[in-house]
């Protein structure tokens, strides 16, 4: 019996090619069209609205807003962000921790730099749900000292996908199963370069995928650090 195969879907996002936005104090990079960056084949990848890789300059604060109810990610990848809802509260997340927050047109948050010194990098990834809970913030937390090996971040039981992070040494290969092949799957290179699906990735590097049952990949650098994300169609 012949089984029927879905041809794979593949795309490359290279990070010369990203979108770049500047202001005072603040710059981004963008994966996907994001504000005033348009750009062709640079179209979002089912639920995934957005892959921004942001800096802050010391005690420098930038504004979020939305146009559309999404579940932002905020990713620390050097420092910590202070994150201020405006509603009294104030939040710190830092390196080895994850803030997932709904936000609606009606809300919107303050991110600062708390250093008086010190630049901060981190990503911002924006997810479509339009049937998203109010109940789905939250902060979890990973360690990458535990190395080889994906170590889980968000799990398809918060309602939005699946959200996976390793740090690799050289040479160490690594296998993502996919919960259905005909979900979309982003990965983003955070640090060293990577070999996925025989393609070369480096960093700040992203790779789209489309109808893969798994994600074959090796390490190409010492402490190369990778990151998965699925998400329905």
């Amino acid at each position: 019996m012949i089984t029927a195969q879905m041809d794979i879907e593949a795309q490359i996002f290279l990070q010369s090619q990203r979108g770049r936005f500047q202001s005072n104090g603040f710059r981004g990079f963008y994966t996907f069209n994001f504000g005033d960056y348009q750009a062709e084949n640079r179209e979002p990848i089912g639920k995934l609205l957005a892959l921004n890789d942001e800096t802050l300059l010391p005690q420098c604060s930038w504004e979020v807003t939305v146009n559309e109810p999404v579940q932002i990610i905020l990713l620390p990848l050097v420092g910590a962000v202070e994150i201020n809802e405006g509603k009294g509260d104030v939040r710190y997340v830092d390196s080895g921790e994850c803030l997932s927050l709904v936000v609606t047109p009606n809300d919107g948050f303050l991110i600062t730099n708390p250093y008086p010194d010190q630049a901060i990098n981190y990503l911002q990834i924006r997810l479509l749900d339009k049937e998203i809970s109010l109940q789905n913030n939250a902060t979890n937390t990973f360690d990458l000292n535990i190395k080889n090996t994906l170590i889980p971040i968000l799990d398809a039981d918060a309602g939005y996908g699946i959200l996976v992070i390793g740090k690799y040494q050289g040479r160490k290969d690594g296998l993502y199963i996919s919960k259905n092949p005909a979900n979309c799957i982003f990965i983003f290179i955070i640090e060293g370069a990577f070999e996925v699906q025989n393609r070369l990735l480096e960093k700040r590097d992203g790779l789209s995928l489309k109808n893969v049952p798994e994600v074959e990949f090796e390490a190409l650098s010492n402490d190369a650090i990778i990151l998965i994300l699925e998400t329905e169609n």
